[in-house]
């Protein structure tokens, strides 16, 4: 096969040294630190993003796909309850947009602690 510079050498692929699993530990402990930092999530979802194709067909896609829909929910979420902030019933919103986070955050990490995927990756708790 040859590449863009003529050679047929195979491409390199270097090897993080670290496994799924523990990209998976990576992605849930940033969404858990931004309860502290408010901005760790967003480090966490490009994790996600960056090794989903590595993962599947393992148990950790379903970690990585949890994250991904969590990260653009909460987004969505967020927003809706700032924008309905102004007529009040966006402060409820976001109260429940925190208590929402918590779960999906506690969830995948007792999942992992359990070392099995996650049971529907894409429901909304």
């Amino acid at each position: 096969m040859s590449n863009a510079f003529g050679s047929n050498l195979p491409p390199i692929r270097r090897e993080s040294g670290l496994t799924l699993r523990q990209w998976v530990w990576i992605t849930h402990l940033l969404y858990a630190a931004s309860f502290f930092t408010a901005i760790t999530h967003i480090p966490g979802v490009i994790v996600a993003y960056l090794k989903i194709g590595e993962a599947r067909g393992t148990p950790y896609e379903s970690h990585f796909i949890y994250a991904i829909r969590s990260f653009w929910i909460g987004i969505a979420l967020l927003f809706l309850g700032v924008i309905l902030a102004v007529v009040g019933v966006g402060f409820l919103i976001l109260g429940l947009w925190g208590v929402w986070w918590f779960i999906r955050i506690i969830r995948p990490i007792m999942a992992l602690l359990d070392d099995r995927p996650i049971a529907d990756p894409y429901g909304f708790i």
